[in-house]
C-alpha cells in the first residue's frame, strides 16, 4: 500500500445563483486552479460542465469541521493583509508582508508591500511590490513597480498577469480573460 499525505487549500463556496457562480468561476479560474473547491447548494449540470471545462477540482457538500478555528489559526500564522473593501483615491496602504486585495484599487490610491501582492479585481493605482510574485489585473491608470522596476509599460488592461522574480530576473506571464 502506498500512502501520501498532502496539505491542500480549500475554497468553500455556497451557490445561491447559478449565473453569479458561473461568472465568478470564469473571472477567477486561474486563481482557483490551485485550490480544491468545496461546493454547497444546488450544483447543476452547467456548473459541473464549467468546472470540468476549466479543469477545476471540486467536491460536493464536504463538511469542514471547526471552520472558525481553522480561519483563526490561518490568520494568526499568516503575514497576509486582506483588504476586503475598495481602496479609494487618496488611500495609502503600506505593509511589510503579503497583501491580498479582494476588491478594486482606484486610481489615486497607493499600495506598497514588501511581500507578495494578489489583486482579485482591477488595480488602477500606484503599486510597489517587493515580493517574489504578483497576480494582478491592471487598469489604464496603473503604475506598477515590481522589486524596484517599473513594469507598467509591459502590461495592458486586457489580461490577468502573474509576475515572478526568479534568479534576479522578472518573468511576466499573462492569461487572456
Amino acid at each position: 500500500m502506498l500512502v501520501n499525505q498532502f496539505s491542500i487549500k480549500v475554497f468553500e463556496i455556497e451557490i445561491d445563483n447559478e449565473r453569479d457562480f458561473l461568472e465568478f468561476i470564469e473571472k477567477n479560474r486561474v486563481i482557483l486552479s490551485s485550490y480544491l473547491l468545496s461546493l454547497k447548494g444546488k450544483i447543476t449540470k452547467e456548473i459541473e460542465d464549467s468546472l470540468e471545462k476549466h479543469k477545476l477540482a471540486y467536491v460536493k457538500n464536504m463538511p469542514i469541521k471547526n471552520k472558525s478555528a481553522i480561519t483563526t489559526q490561518f490568520i494568526k500564522n499568516s503575514s497576509i493583509k486582506i483588504v476586503d473593501s475598495i481602496v479609494r483615491s487618496g488611500q495609502n496602504i503600506e505593509y511589510d508582508g503579503d497583501i491580498l486585495c479582494l476588491k478594486r484599487v482606484n486610481s489615486g490610491a497607493s499600495i506598497e508591500c514588501n511581500g507578495n501582492f494578489i489583486g482579485l479585481d482591477r488595480v488602477d493605482a500606484l503599486l510597489k511590490c517587493n515580493g517574489d510574485f504578483m497576480l494582478i489585473r491592471i487598469g489604464k491608470s496603473a503604475n506598477i513597480y515590481f522589486n524596484g522596476v517599473n513594469i507598467t509599460k509591459n502590461l495592458d488592461d486586457k489580461k490577468l498577469y502573474s509576475v515572478k522574480l526568479e534568479k534576479d530576473e522578472i518573468l511576466i506571464y499573462w492569461y487572456k480573460g
